[in-house]
Order: C-alpha cells, then sequence, then structure tokens
C-alpha cells in the first residue's frame, strides 16, 4: 500500500501558561491556507507545549516561518519548526489504553510498562495526572493482535511495583449501564462492623481475632460469622445505633456511586455485615440493592444467633450474576477470601487494599484507599 504523501509543518509552541495558550500561534496561522491534521496541548504546573501538524503549501512555508519567527522575538512563546513533504503512515490496528493507577510512578517503572507495549503494537499517547491522593498514567496504542500476551506480561509488573493496572479496548468500551457491586466492610467502609459492635460489647479482641483468620480464608466464613455473632449474645439492641455511629465511607465511595449514577450504572452493597447497621447508614446514596446478613432479636436484645442464611461467598456470586443481568459489564470490589468468587464472575473485577489471595484472582488490585482511583481503571 502506498503511503500518502503530504507537504507539512510540525509547529512546537512553549511558554509561560497566561490565558490561552494556543491563541497567539493560531492567529498567526490564520491567514494562511492550511490544514490541521494533528494536534496536542499539554499543561504542566504553571507551562504548557502546544503541538501541532499542519499541511500546508510550499508557497506558504517562507511566510509562515517569517510569522512564527516574529512570535517568538515577543519573548512570550517559544516556537520550533520543521517543514518538508512527509509520508503519513496510517495507524494499523485497533486502538487501547492501558491505565495505571497509584500513589506514585517513577520512569523505570514506567518505561517497564512502554517496552511491553512496544513489543505488540505503537504508543500513540502517554499521559499523567496527579489527582488528589493518586496517580493516573494512561498510555493510549494501537495494536493488530497479541493483547492478551500483553495482558498477562504487565500483570506481574502491576503487582510487583504495587500499581493497578486495566487494559481497555477504546472502541469496544462503553461506559455507563453497567452494574458494580460493592463489598461493604474495609471496602465500602473502613471499618469491619462486627469488629465495631463486639469492642462496644467487650469482646473486641477476641472477634477480631476471628475476623482476621476468616479474611486470610482460614476459617469457613459462615462458621466464623456465626461464631463471631454468637459472642454477642444478650446484648442490647442499642449497640446497633452506637455501631452506626461509628462507620464512615472509604475516602471516595460517594463520589464514586454519584459517577457511576450520572451514566445509568447501577451501584449494589452485598456484604457479609447486617442490615440492622448499614441500611440507616447507606440510604442518602439511593443504591439500587443492599444485601446482607440479619441479627436475630428478642425482646431487645440480641440472642447471638443470624436469621435465615448468612451471605457467603457463594451467595455473593449468586448475587452479582442477579445483579448483573443486563449490565452492558459487571464489576465487582472487594477485600477478602469472601470475595473471592464474586470478583472472579465479574467482567472486571477489582481486589481493594486486598488479601494476597484475592489479589491473585482479581484483575486488578489497587493499593491507594481511594474509591475514586477505580474510576480510570473502568474506562471513566
Amino acid at each position: 500500500m502506498s503511503l500518502a504523501t503530504k507537504y507539512t509543518g510540525l509547529i512546537l509552541a512553549s511558554g509561560a501558561l497566561d490565558g490561552d495558550p494556543t491563541d497567539s500561534l493560531l492567529e498567526v496561522l490564520s491567514p494562511f491556507k492550511i490544514r490541521i491534521l494533528d494536534s496536542s496541548l499539554l499543561t504542566i504546573r504553571d507551562r504548557f507545549i502546544f503541538s501541532l501538524l499542519i499541511e500546508l503549501s510550499p508557497d506558504h512555508q517562507e511566510a509562515i516561518a517569517s510569522d512564527l519567527d516574529a512570535l517568538t522575538a515577543l519573548g512570550k512563546v517559544d516556537v520550533a519548526y520543521d517543514f518538508t513533504a512527509f509520508a503519513l503512515t496510517p495507524r494499523i490496528g485497533r486502538p487501547f489504553t492501558l491505565a495505571l493507577v497509584s500513589s506514585e510512578i517513577s520512569p523505570s517503572t514506567l518505561l517497564r510498562f512502554i517496552k511491553e507495549i512496544s513489543e505488540v503494537g505503537v504508543i500513540s499517547e502517554l499521559k499523567t495526572n496527579h489527582e488528589e491522593n493518586f496517580i493516573v498514567s494512561k498510555i493510549a496504542f494501537t495494536s493488530e493482535g497479541a493483547v492478551e500476551i500483553l495482558r498477562e506480561a504487565i500483570s506481574p509488573i502491576a503487582k510487583e511495583e504495587k500499581i493497578s493496572a486495566s487494559l481497555l479496548e477504546s472502541d469496544a468500551l462503553t461506559v455507563g449501564n453497567e452494574a458494580c457491586l460493592f463489598d461493604m466492610d474495609s471496602t465500602f467502609i473502613n471499618e469491619e462492623v462486627i469488629d465495631v459492635l463486639a469492642k462496644i460489647a467487650g469482646v473486641g479482641d477476641q472477634v477480631a481475632d476471628i475476623t482476621e483468620r476468616a479474611m486470610k480464608g482460614e476459617l469457613d466464613f459462615e462458621q466464623s460469622l456465626r461464631a463471631r455473632v454468637a459472642l454477642l449474645k444478650d446484648q442490647p439492641i442499642s449497640i446497633i445505633e452506637e455501631a452506626r455511629s461509628q462507620i464512615s465511607f472509604t475516602t471516595g465511595a460517594v463520589e464514586f456511586v454519584n459517577a457511576l449514577h450520572k451514566r445509568g450504572a447501577k451501584v449494589g452493597i452485598v456484604s457479609g455485615g447486617f442490615h440492622d447497621v448499614i441500611d440507616e447508614f447507606l440510604k442518602p446514596l439511593d443504591l439500587e440493592l443492599v444485601q446482607a446478613n440479619r441479627f436475630e432479636i428478642v425482646d431487645g436484645k440480641l440472642t447471638g444467633e443470624v436469621q435465615g442464611d448468612v451471605v457467603d461467598r457463594a451467595a455473593k456470586r449468586t448475587v452479582l450474576q442477579s445483579f448483573g443481568a443486563g449490565a452492558s459489564r459487571t464489576f465487582a470490589i472487594g477485600d477478602g477470601a469472601n470475595d473471592i468468587e464474586m470478583i472472579e464472575t465479574a467482567d472486571i473485577g477489582i481486589a481493594f487494599m486486598a488479601k494476597p489471595m484475592l489479589i491473585e484472582a482479581a484483575d486488578t488490585a489497587l493499593f491507594v484507599r481511594d474509591l475514586r482511583a477505580i474510576l480510570p481503571l473502568l474506562g471513566y
């Protein structure tokens, strides 16, 4: 296939950020008959870099160069340029984006990902943004194939460097109309509700030990839950309200829900915790689903039993399958062994500040405690 040759000008302008950084350059070019082929504006701190690829008549090269030199002479903008006949190479393959999220990223770490991408595709853009609690790097590239090989190659790098990585196919990505299911304790909120209740009841150490062993997968979840609830026998129901006052949303939880709701996505909670504590707490978010356990209460006291079937790892998977029916994609986010089946069932399963065995099962893992950091991993 012959490549189209055009007479082009590559123009790079940089300077202090003062008003619209593109104004002066575009004003210089406006009198000429040119066609913009590509452009990019980057602002970092108080500086900007503006790149422009134009198609022009060779007859106009000298006049444009003279005007660009005059712009540089004014002292506010530095302009470099190059004019030449150039064979424009069409981009071949499907477009992808590798999204990386971390608390920090070094040049050497970024280079590791770039080298892997270069083995299977051509990079077209690299952009890094610093958010409040985390950094997002997005590498856009095209590839004719071998993307699964790339996915396998970047996974061990991400785990080693404690970086969240998500490979997204740009053309196939549909943002909105998804179903997202969260674990509650230590994921959507900062606390383990049963541990909060236990401290109020004076059996905190005993319950915390059982909780930790269950989260690591050392104990069957249902047995461990019933054992912990049994330690709350004869406690007055007032401890439920007291516990509710001591739990708090994980940073970014409310913003995450709002972002998905704006795109028509559903967000739900499936928890091994208790409706008695979390329902009123979650009510302002208008979540589409909250499923959890319930305490058995008689004469204003906890009996030490759980009502009905326990929400365990199998139940979480079943809830995700039902909740995600008809959705464009399903997401699941959790932190412990009880979330493994839900994580593995979702289209995108995310281990959030998680135990090692869940990290191994998940598509990606998040190592910063801010739920807003999940959004770029989903293509938002």
